[in-house]
């Protein structure tokens, strides 16, 4: 009996709900056996360079330990150089001859599918399969050597995940796979504020690293405390005050200019997913030095010490490399002094 496989192709930088769906989708109406998922090496129509294969697999591989009947094939990224479909479905066809290959596409790549390489070749190669997610077929037309597949439209993109939106829609082992890795982290807080402040927050990020390690604390932990540290210091004050009144109730009447701290500790919990109560305290704790954990003393540190605030603070960071708990106390100390400077 010829087995049936549904090819579904793409950089997947990350895999998301909408690629899951899809997948799931040719399962249930194509009646095929299995679901290879293909990463690109680099696609034909993008023009940006993609996040390293070694990365992609291995989300890839996440997802095929929940869903028993999709597969990977690494054709596309052993190959190297730009992915086309028509050299891809050359090899797989020499080396499965007797499969029935269903190539998945979106509503979006058959609007341009003449601009594919080799396009009318493609069409006897393999059976293709376009996603109608949001009714866009009846827009563009329908190619009658097309396969419709109706399904749920699931509203999301891998640029909207890379860019820190929509973070729900991608399952939460691929989330907790990206934070382990630390990969489009900085994509995620740059939409959350200012360019200086993004700077502020890579080089504090950088500062924690490096306090964690000379003090042998957790430096992946100390990295995103200092990443994520300032993400709410840009959200507009009656935003922020929302968050107050539910979250933190009993600091409602402190100066609004203490309140990212607070806000920022369930924002990285609940957007973002970093579900760590030690990152939650330091953020939470980071403005006015009030906690004692390692770090938060490491992040206000950090904080008060980056060069790029204008000053020379070196010798009280070195001080804090040398001894964390003293360092932090004179960091606290100069910190008093120079905010009751400024109020004179």
């Amino acid at each position: 009996m010829t087995k049936k496989v549904a090819l579904l192709g793409g950089s997947f930088d990350p895999v998301h709900n909408g690629h899951i769906a899809m997948a799931n989708a040719a399962l249930e109406q194509l009646g095929v056996d299995e679901v290879w998922l293909i990463p690109a090496n680099q696609a034909p129509l993008k023009d940006r360079f993609l996040t390293d294969g070694t990365y992609r697999l291995a989300m890839l591989r996440e997802v095929c330990k929940h869903n028993p009947k999709f597969r990977i094939s690494d054709v596309e990224l052993k190959r190297h150089g730009t992915s086309y479909t028509i050299d891809t479905l050359k090899t797989l066809t020499r080396q499965f001859s007797d499969y029935e290959f269903y190539y998945l596409i979106g509503a979006d790549q058959a609007a341009q599918f003449d601009k594919w390489k080799d396009s009318k070749e493609l069409k006897k190669m393999a059976h293709f399969a376009v996603a109608d997610r949001n009714d866009k077929l009846e827009e563009i037309g329908l190619d009658k050597d097309f396969i419709l597949l109706p399904m749920e439209p699931v509203d999301v993109s891998s640029s909207e995940i890379r860019n820190g939106k929509k973070l729900n829609l991608m399952p939460e082992y691929i989330r907790q796979y990206i934070l382990d890795n630390e990969l489009y982290l900085i994509w995620w807080i740059k939409p959350q504020m200012n360019p200086a402040r993004f700077a502020h927050s890579n080089s504090v990020a950088r500062l924690c690293r490096e306090l964690a390690k000379a003090h042998g604390f957790d430096e992946h932990r100390a990295y995103l405390t200092g990443l994520f540290h300032d993400v709410a210091k840009d959200m507009p004050k009656s935003e922020m005050e929302k968050w107050i009144r539910a979250c933190f109730p009993e600091a409602i009447d402190e100066h609004h200019a203490i309140w990212h701290g607070y806000v920022g500790s369930k924002v990285v919990d609940r957007v973002f997913g970093i579900h760590d109560p030690a990152i939650a305290n330091a953020i939470a704790n980071h403005v006015k030095g009030t906690s004692y954990d390692p770090y938060a003393m490491m992040v206000f540190i950090a904080d008060k010490v980056d060069p790029l605030r204008g000053y020379d603070s070196s010798g009280l960071y070195h001080a804090c490399l040398h001894d964390l708990y003293n360092g932090f106390l004179l960091v606290k100390a100069e910190n008093k002094a120079f905010l009751e400077k400024e109020k004179k």
